[in-house]
């Protein structure tokens, strides 16, 4: 056959490149937009969406080959959901393509880390992302996201883009604009009538479902996150918050200056510190140190450090708590400052999510430490530094906030130096599919070492200053992690249906004897308070009453060493 010859001037070569020649050439056949938004949502669901077919699997019996028509429903049911939605966006013919391509690369992203780390991407999640910094964020990033962007995401948008939209007669478009949503409508109902009592009893028992169907509840947790930010208030009014705020002084002997410690931990969970039974020793040293008591089920305000640590400061208390109203609202730290106890916050994780905006912050020096910091990144021992010389400079009372890196993941190798070693193998990656459970749990244990060492460390540099202070220190995680129990990893799940081990955190003090004796506190007593269900709730009046500070906003029952002060010196 021969080939036809190049054109030679230029009314041949607008003959050759006519529109009637060149659809020989497209890569795809035209569609209609139902088609379209039908292949698009049939490859999400196919590529994006394995953490809700798993857990589908896991919560029916759909895979031991029993009620296979049910099992057709929910495929009918999500697939004709999702084509609903992307169908909608059909009335603008310009608008469409651009919208199947930002579900197509989002879908692909969200389902990365949905089906390896098995978070749930909900507007707490994204508030927690937007809120943290280059470092946690890049360790989250790498060639395997990358790679499933790229193929799930970026290829498939590419062959949207290429294929031609059907054209036809006006009326003939509307009319299949919308018929194809009646259509879906149609399948969905078709899909739940026969199977009404499988799906209610499914949607009850396993509401988690909902927050898997990737991309559109991501979509719908973004939009949530965009009209929350929206609706804040920026105009930097705060309300004060105990104003009245006094010491008190002591009833049975004169008081002396006051200095705790407050660490904040960072993904520490509380089963894993062998004060409360963990079978590995990764609390050596707090065990040697007499006097530190561990708070054993203590729970915690929320499963991130976006919703926690600003909930465990605020006065609101975890049933009551609004991101927005804690933030117009002064907090604990306010407080104190209120009563003229001197607060400093010492920095080392990714930001005090507003907590500390009206106190003194500072950073460790990497430069001065260079053997804690490396690049920039300092390991926790870094807060420490100084920390003696504030103690020495101080006048009166003193609070000091240490924010701890912890045990962040997913990178827990980098959370501690090389001594620290202890727990082989090591899990020398960012990605949890790229080590065994064992060697993921072995990295965290080690973390959770080092915590423990720093712990020590912080109360070393109290006694020294026995002569001047009473002192104490506490220790609170903000939130708990998940390392790898039926495929959850790291932490963020919806409170209602998040595991313990993302709720249940460690919770220590260690009070000086000096402290002890001002207090008159039954050594008994606090024993038996360790092991009754504490929460987030009590660090805010328990921090007021170790202070012996008198204000309004006080609340006798949550200070958790009330009840065991043989003679009380804070009242409400």
């Amino acid at each position: 056959m021969s080939q036809p010859r190049a054109p030679a001037d230029r009314a041949s070569v607008r003959r050759w490149v006519r529109p009637q020649r060149l659809r020989r050439f497209r890569l795809m056949p035209p569609l209609g937009t139902g088609t379209l938004a039908l292949a698009t949502a049939s490859f999400i669901l196919a590529a994006d969406n394995r953490s809700l077919w798993s857990a589908i699997l896991h919560a029916t019996d759909i895979g031991s080959g029993r009620n296979p028509g049910f099992g057709i429903a929910i495929l009918a049911l999500v697939a004709a959901f999702l084509t609903l939605v992307l169908s909608l966006f059909a009335c603008c013919r310009h608008l469409f393509k651009p919208v199947l391509i930002l579900f197509l690369v989002g879908a692909a992203a969200s389902g990365y880390f949905m089906d390896v780390y098995g978070v749930v991407i909900d507007d707490t999640m994204l508030r927690n992302v937007a809120q943290t910094d280059a470092g946690e964020a890049g360790e989250l990033l790498g060639w395997g996201l990358l790679g499933r962007v790229f193929v799930a995401g970026i290829l498939p948008a590419v062959l949207v883009a290429l294929t031609p939209l059907r054209r036809g007669p006006f009326w003939r478009e509307a009319l299949s604009r919308v018929a194809t949503p009646l259509f879906c409508l149609a399948v969905m109902a078709g899909a739940v009538v026969p199977f009404y009592k499988d799906f209610a009893l499914l949607v009850r028992n396993h509401r988690e479902l909902r927050y898997l169907v990737n991309p559109t509840y991501p979509i719908w947790a973004l939009s949530q996150y965009a009209i929350a930010t929206a609706k804040a208030d920026d105009d930097g009014v705060v309300e004060p918050l105990g104003m009245d705020a006094t010491r008190q002084e002591g009833a049975t002997v004169p008081r002396r200056k006051s200095a705790v410690i407050l660490v904040v931990g960072e993904t520490a969970r509380a089963d894993h510190f062998s004060l409360n039974g963990y079978g590995r020793d990764t609390n050596p040293e707090l065990a040697a140190v007499p006097g530190v008591v561990s708070f054993r089920d203590v729970s915690a305000c929320g499963t991130s450090t976006a919703v926690s640590l600003p909930c465990m400061f605020s006065v609101l208390g975890r049933d009551s708590y609004d991101h927005d109203r804690a933030a117009a609202t002064e907090n604990l730290l306010d407080v104190v400052t209120h009563a003229g106890v001197t607060v400093l916050w010492l920095e080392n994780n990714s930001g005090c999510k507003g907590v500390c905006e009206r106190i003194p912050t500072r950073h460790p020096d990497s430069a001065a430490l260079p053997e804690v910091c490396t690049e920039g990144d300092c390991f926790d021992e870094a807060l420490l530094h100084g920390l003696d010389r504030h103690l020495s400079a101080a006048d009166g009372d003193v609070l000091v906030v240490l924010h701890q890196q912890g045990s962040h993941g997913p990178a827990y190798h980098k959370r501690y130096p090389a001594g620290f070693r202890r727990f082989l193998p090591e899990c020398a990656s960012n990605t949890p599919r790229d080590c065994s459970r064992a060697a993921i749990v072995n990295s965290y244990d080690n973390s959770i070492l080092y915590t423990d060492h720093v712990l020590a460390k912080a109360i070393e540099v109290l006694r020294a200053h026995d002569a001047e202070y009473d002192s104490a220190l506490l220790y609170v995680s903000d939130h708990g992690e998940s390392l790898g129990e039926n495929g959850v990893y790291l932490h963020g799940f919806p409170y209602a249906l998040a595991p313990r081990a993302q709720t249940h955190v460690p919770f220590l003090m260690w009070l000086s004897p000096a402290f002890r004796a001002a207090a008159g506190l039954d050594a008994g007593c606090v024993d038996a308070r360790s092991r009754q269900p504490l929460s987030h709730d009590n660090l805010f009046d328990t921090m007021l009453g170790l202070f012996s500070i008198r204000t309004r906003v006080y609340t006798p029952t949550r200070d958790i060493l009330r009840p065991c002060r043989r003679t009380a010196r804070v009242s409400g």
